[in-house]
C-alpha cells in the first residue's frame, strides 16, 4: 500500500475537519477506554489557533463525549455522524431522531443481554454493536444489526472497525462539513477532511466537492487523494502546520 502524505496546512487558507477514533486517538476495546494524551490536546489547541478557529471534530461520538476526552479544550464539534452540531462558541443543536430507532433498540434488547460478548453502545441517535474484544462475533453482530432494522425504512447499518452501527439514512458527515463551511470562521476557506472509517468518506467527498481534499488514515478503499498510516502520522502532519517544506522524500502535485 502506498502512503501519500498531504501537504502542510496553510494557516490562512485551510479549514480542517478531523474524525476522532482511529484518526486522532487509537482504538480501545470499548469507547470509554481510549487514551487521549495531554500532548494531543495541546496540539489541537495550537492547530485551532493557527487556523483562526477553523478546525472542527466530526465524529460518530456524542459531543459531550468529545468534550470529556478533550477537556479543558472546547472545540466546534459535530457528533453522531452529523446528528449533533455545535459551531464555534455556539450551543449544541440536534436533528430529530426517527421513531424507528426505538423499534431497533427494543429488538436489540431481545437479542443481546448485558452479559453478551457483543457490547451495545446507545448514543441516543444511533446504536452501535461493538465486537472488538470478541472478533469471532462479527458474523453474529452483522445478522443481529440487520434483523434490528428489518422493515425500518429510515435506518440502515454501516460497518466500521469492529462495529456495526444502526443510524439514520438522511444524516451524514457530509452534512456536518457543509454546515460548518457556511459559518465563520470556516466560510471562504478550503476544507480538508481526515478520517479512517467508511463514514468519513462522506465528509471527504464533501471536502473535495468544495475544492478541498481528503486524508485517509490506514488501509481501505477511499475517495481521498492523500493517505497516512496511523494516528502518529496524523499528529506529525498537524505539527507541520504552516511549514513551506513537504515531508522528506515526498513529492506533491
Amino acid at each position: 500500500m502506498e502512503y501519500r502524505p498531504p501537504p502542510p496546512l496553510d494557516p490562512g487558507r485551510h479549514a480542517l475537519f478531523l474524525d476522532f477514533d482511529g484518526s486522532l486517538v487509537d482504538f480501545a476495546l470499548t469507547p470509554d477506554r481510549v487514551v487521549v494524551f495531554p500532548e494531543t490536546v495541546a496540539l489541537l489547541a495550537n492547530v485551532r489557533m493557527r487556523l483562526g478557529g477553523a478546525m472542527a471534530i466530526v465524529t460518530g461520538r456524542r459531543i459531550a463525549d468529545i468534550d470529556h476526552h478533550l477537556a479543558p479544550l472546547r472545540l466546534p464539534v459535530s457528533g453522531v455522524h452529523g446528528l449533533e452540531f455545535r459551531p464555534d462558541n455556539g450551543d449544541t443543536s440536534a436533528a430529530s431522531i426517527s421513531d424507528e430507532l426505538d423499534v431497533a433498540r427494543r429488538r436489540l434488547k431481545v437479542d443481546i443481554d448485558p452479559s453478551d460478548p457483543i457490547f451495545v453502545e446507545d448514543k441516543g441517535g444511533a446504536l452501535v454493536l461493538h465486537f472488538r474484544a470478541n472478533p469471532d462475533q462479527r458474523g453474529r453482530a452483522a445478522r443481529i444489526a440487520g434483523q434490528a432494522i428489518t422493515g425500518l425504512e429510515t435506518l440502515h447499518v454501516v460497518g466500521g472497525h469492529s462495529i456495526f452501527e444502526i443510524r439514520q439514512r438522511d444524516i451524514t458527515k457530509a452534512d456536518a462539513v457543509r454546515r460548518f463551511m457556511r459559518l465563520p470562521p470556516f466560510a471562504g476557506r478550503t476544507p480538508a477532511f481526515a478520517g479512517d472509517d467508511l463514514t468519513d468518506e462522506d465528509g471527504m467527498r464533501e471536502a473535495v466537492s468544495e475544492g478541498g481534499f481528503g486524508v485517509k488514515i490506514g488501509p481501505g478503499k477511499t475517495v481521498a487523494e492523500f493517505r497516512l498510516p496511523d494516528t502518529l502520522a496524523v499528529h506529525a502532519w498537524l505539527a507541520l502546520l504552516g511549514s513551506e517544506k513537504p515531508w522528506p522524500g515526498t513529492r506533491y502535485t
